[in-house]
């Protein structure tokens, strides 16, 4: 290649001084979003992390994409089954490079909008060692992609301890040899043993000091492989194929070790669903998923363009493929997030949590109005969900799962944790207290498959908590006002995790959640802690359901349609138990993963709906309370994680609040009659 101001080496010498500025530039933290994905197979980010990805990509002040494997495959860049296939010589090297150039093509399409768009490659040490490839995006340099290049079978003549990446993740494997990929530009073949991955990854994480960590889904949920649910690429009974959740596990580890040193104040993890989403309906925008069939394609050379090597510009295994119902139909978080981590206090201001490099930030409301910088909150390896409840004293009661990894399959921890936060802020003699974990009594592996933990304050100081279980169902556990009683299996089936909950009287829980074909709900009595299940006829959820008490005393369901990702809704028959499913109305909106947020603004007599759209940015809209038309919806462009939360002061006026990908706390007060949104206010 060559360049018309003087041939390659003028062109090499201009990238290498765009790149030592990036560099300079990466490794001084600044106050703006920083994201880094920890991926297993090239295009892993493209099938389950956009749209939000090329939203992210646009906002963020640098992002690093991290490949621990080469995803070889068979060696043959062609379609399964097809005559090309056929033909075709196996070349491990050549498959995995053209996967790499496709990755790339979908990088510079998604970021300077020219697949052709030209990269600096270079080696760099990842640990005593140990080398990686580093591509960095010439007109962007913000943008880089490192490739470990990690065999996902280890070729013919490996030693005899040498396997695969889940058997070093689990102690089985001593070691996994590396690549090189046809013309990269590392200087040979490495070893990496177990800790050498997560010391990379800590490598990586330390220099390059991610707002935003993107991780696969440690934690994929149990499945039963049948004719109404093939095995595709899925590993034995869990919902995901084990090199997106070992690669889960292992970022999620490196993020451990990363956070216990002091790293990461300031770092919020999401975790993306895999395989898991073809079984469920698609929870976005006609745009949204255009948007990810165009970067998928780009990857998959579907545009057939000449190759200027003896590699070529992609993955043919997957070019052109339509997303359809398969693994990219949509974008799901494993943890949705809880709409339950912000409220007033009893002194009237709010108070907003949520965790941040595995901690509890809290901020609080001052008197003018305005929120203090977040303080942390005692405990660590906290998973991304928080629920808060106001005590009477003036304190806060949390709950959160905390989380253990270990090598052994049936020692991890995820057990649901509380603690109560004393009003003023002290917290020198506040700690945990563990509440066990629904599954408990189940098979240890099942553990690891607990949903996130929703609480309800009821009369007489007692508390209901409240998470799905292994099997898809919902359990529970009560607070009588002194002591917790055990575990309760309250029911239910195939559903997914983001439950939404009602008090209907002193003794009588509504809990809502997304089933397959409708609407799980759960009449919960209390103190017996015994539940009615039903599934209500509607349209197929695409995501977890919102519902709202209105003034008089019916109620309001929200959830997005599938494959359009419009919001529904539904009413009940006044304030009664029964629904009305005759009331379904399109209200619209922009797709997006994560729940709806919505409240009921007595100051503006309406319904404010938060959801977190196809391009990570808050979309809100109000609702009349018999609404059925479709509605205005006004959108901020800054990106969030998780969910919204959508407090209400003592003076009927609500607020929106988020948190950034740069880790602080964004707050919005819409206004019912401006037909615009201004900026959200961030407070780190």
């Amino acid at each position: 290649m060559t360049s018309e101001h003087g041939g390659w080496d003028t062109l090499r010498r201009a990238i290498g001084r765009r790149v030592a500025v990036l560099r300079r530039h990466v490794r001084q933290p600044a106050g703006g979003p920083r994201s880094m994905a920890v991926l297993a197979h090239q295009d892993d980010d493209l099938y389950f992390l956009n749209p939000l990805l090329a939203s992210q990509l646009r906002h963020s002040e640098a992002h690093l994409s991290v490949c621990l494997t080469t995803g070889e495959s068979d060696g043959r860049n062609a379609r399964n089954g097809s005559a090309a296939h056929a033909a075709l010589p196996v070349d491990f090297e050549g498959f995995a490079a053209a996967r790499f150039n496709g990755l790339r093509s979908a990088y510079g399409d998604m970021v300077v909008g020219d697949r052709d768009a030209q990269w600096y490659r270079e080696a760099i040490t990842v640990g005593p060692g140990l080398e990686a490839e580093l591509s960095t995006l010439v007109d962007a340099p913000q943008i880089q992609l490192v490739a470990l290049n990690l065999w996902c079978l280890p070729p013919a003549g490996s030693p005899a301890d040498a396997g695969t990446l889940p058997l070093l993740w689990t102690g089985e494997a001593a070691h996994t040899p590396t690549m090189v990929p046809l013309g990269s530009p590392v200087s040979g073949t490495f070893d990496y043993s177990r800790e050498n991955v997560i010391e990379a990854l800590l490598h990586l994480l330390r220099s390059f000091k991610p707002t935003l960590l993107w991780t696969m889904d440690p934690d994929p949920d149990l499945l039963l492989h049948d004719k109404a649910n093939p095995q595709y690429a899925d590993t034995g009974d869990a919902s995901d194929h084990i090199f997106h959740t070992v690669t889960g596990l292992f970022a999620q580890e490196a993020a451990r070790w990363w956070f216990a040193e002091g790293g990461g104040r300031a770092t919020s993890v999401e975790a993306f669903r895999g395989y898991y989403v073809r079984r469920w309906p698609s929870n976005l925008s006609p745009e949204g998923r255009a948007l990810k069939q165009r970067y998928k394609d780009t990857y998959g050379w579907a545009d057939g363009r000449p190759a200027d090597g003896p590699v070529g510009h992609g993955d043919r295994k997957v070019g052109g493929d339509p997303i359809g119902s398969g693994n990219a139909s949509g974008t799901t978080l494993r943890y949705p997030g809880s709409r339950a981590w912000a409220a007033p206090g009893a002194n009237g201001r709010l108070s907003a949590f949520a965790v941040l490099g595995g901690r509890v930030v809290h901020w609080r409301e001052t008197r003018s109005g305005e929120f203090a910088p977040g303080r942390a909150a005692p405990g660590t390896r906290l998973l991304p969900h928080v629920s808060a409840l106001a005590v009477p004293d003036g304190g806060w009661r949390l709950f959160a799962v905390r989380q253990g990894l270990t090598a052994e399959p049936d020692r991890h921890v995820r057990d649901v944790w509380t603690i109560v936060l004393p009003p003023q802020g002290e917290y020198t003699d506040v700690c945990w207290q563990s509440l066990g974990n629904p599954n408990q009594r189940s098979a240890p592996a099942k553990r690891r498959h607990i949903g996130m933990p929703q609480a309800v304050a009821l009369a007489g100081g007692r508390i209901l908590l409240l998470a799905r279980n292994a099997g898809k169902g919902l359990s529970g556990r009560l607070y009588d006002g002194t002591s917790w009683r055990p575990w309760q299996d309250l029911g239910g089936r195939d559903t997914q995790d983001g439950l939404t909950a009602v008090a209907l009287d002193d003794h009588t829980v509504e809990v809502l959640a997304a089933g397959r074909t409708g609407i799980a709900r759960w009449l919960v009595s209390v103190p017996e802690l015994t539940a009615e299940y039903a599934l209500l006829e509607t349209v197929p959820p695409a995501g977890p359901p919102a519902v709202v008490r209105l003034p008089d005393g019916a109620r309001l369901l929200l959830f997005r349609r599938p494959n359009s990702a419009s919001v529904v809704s539904y009413r009940t028959r006044g304030a009664g138990r029964d629904w009305d499913l005759s009331t379904a109305a399109d209200l619209g909106g922009h797709g997006g993963p994560g729940p709806l947020t919505a409240q009921f603004v007595p100051g503006a007599g309406a319904v404010l709906l938060a959801v977190r759209d196809d391009s990570s940015g808050s979309s809100v809209t109000w609702l009349d309370p018999d609404q059925s038309t479709p509605c205005q919806w006004l959108r901020e462009s800054t990106p969030i994680v998780g969910g919204h939360a959508v407090p209400v002061n003592d003076a009927g006026k609500a607020t929106v609040l988020a948190v950034s990908t740069a880790g602080g706390l964004l707050a919005l007060r819409p206004d019912r009659s401006r037909t615009s949104l201004t900026s959200m206010k961030e407070v780190p």
